[in-house]
C-alpha cells in the first residue's frame, strides 16, 4: 500500500515515514485489529521493542482476563 499525505495537510507536524508506519502499527493494535506481533511486524521492529514504545506511550497492552485464564491454564498444564 502505497500512503500520500500532502504536506500542508500536515500543518507542520514533522513525521518520516519510520513514525508513520510505527503510528499505523500502534493504531491497528490498540483497534484490536491485529496482534502485538503483527503490530511490531507492521513496525519493522520486535515485539519487545514495541512492547518498550507502548510503555513509552503510555499505552496499555490488550490482555484481559480471558488471556490470564488461558496463560494460566497453559502453566498449570506445563511438564
Amino acid at each position: 500500500m502505497t500512503l500520500t499525505i500532502p504536506s500542508e495537510r500536515l500543518g507542520g507536524v514533522a513525521l518520516d515515514e519510520r513514525d508513520a508506519v510505527v503510528d499505523i502499527a500502534i493504531g491497528l493494535y490498540k483497534r484490536e485489529q491485529v496482534s502485538l506481533g503483527r503490530a511490531a511486524e507492521i513496525a519493522g521492529m520486535s515485539s519487545p521493542a514495541l512492547l518498550a514504545e507502548l510503555a513509552r506511550r503510555q499505552i496499555p497492552i490488550n490482555y484481559n482476563a480471558d488471556d490470564l485464564r488461558a496463560d494460566l491454564n497453559t502453566l498449570k498444564n506445563l511438564p
